[in-house]
């Protein structure tokens, strides 16, 4: 019965720290369950009169690469801890009727050779609606490289033009959505944000980057499966 009691008790000390100190630690793992896996949920709720904070990120477990397995975990983990950070500041300091909001969830979307996700960090702050800010990640499993668009094709490849054309062909069936002129899509950047599922690369802008808000986060669905003789992985 003693050792019981004893058993509760550690449990418990443990959940109040991942509570009150999720910054620091990581779920506890077993390893033979999630061995198969790339990824396993970090997560923390905390709840006050001025904030909501709801967080579920990503940490990498399956990188062939530890070394860029725990850089880019840590990467995640502080922006994470920064963007939940400035909101908590900001509640406390303008005591809102309405209580700022945290909230962060993530999906991972392709694990073969390519390990991609994307963690959506929405934020409010008053006002009429809050705002979102996603996050892509497109990690070479053997090497832990994060990969930009010109890394998933040959030399050679015009890339940028085969993708902006597929952005405009779709842009056209609903023009009246977008921004027109240099307002609007004119190209794609080198650092485009990105992600891979489905045999498609998902080509992602951000609220109010090309469109009005109420269009969101416009997203391109561009074949990339078809493009045996170009790709690279």
């Amino acid at each position: 019965m003693i050792k019981r009691i004893m058993l509760f008790g550690i449990i418990g000390v443990i959940n109040y720290f991942n509570i009150i100190y999720p910054q620091d630690l990581l779920i506890n793992i077993n390893r033979k369950i999630v061995e198969e896996n790339l990824v396993v949920d970090k997560s923390f709720e905390e709840s006050s009169e001025y904030l909501k904070v709801s967080v579920k990120i990503p940490q990498i477990i399956g990188l062939n690469n530890k070394e860029r397995e725990e850089e880019i975990n840590k990467e995640i983990l502080d922006f994470t801890n920064n963007f939940v950070e400035e909101n908590r500041s900001a509640s406390e300091a303008n005591r809102p009727g309405v209580p700022y909001e945290s909230f962060i969830s993530y999906k991972v979307t392709n694990e073969e050779k390519i390990l991609s996700f994307y963690i959506d960090y929405y934020q409010y702050s008053g006002g009429a609606h809050g705002i979102t800010i996603r996050k892509t990640y497109n990690i070479d499993r053997d090497t832990g490289k994060n990969l930009e668009l010109k890394d998933l094709f040959k030399e050679g490849f015009d890339y940028k033009e085969y993708i902006n054309k597929e952005i405009e062909s779709q842009i056209s069936l609903n023009k009246e959505v977008f921004f027109p002129g240099k307002e609007g899509f004119t190209g794609i950047k080198d650092n485009q944000a990105f992600y891979i599922e489905d045999g498609y690369i998902v080509i992602q802008f951000a609220y109010y980057e090309i469109a009005p808000y109420a269009a969101g986060m416009p997203q391109f669905k561009i074949p990339y499966n078809v493009l045996e003789n170009y790709k690279t992985v």
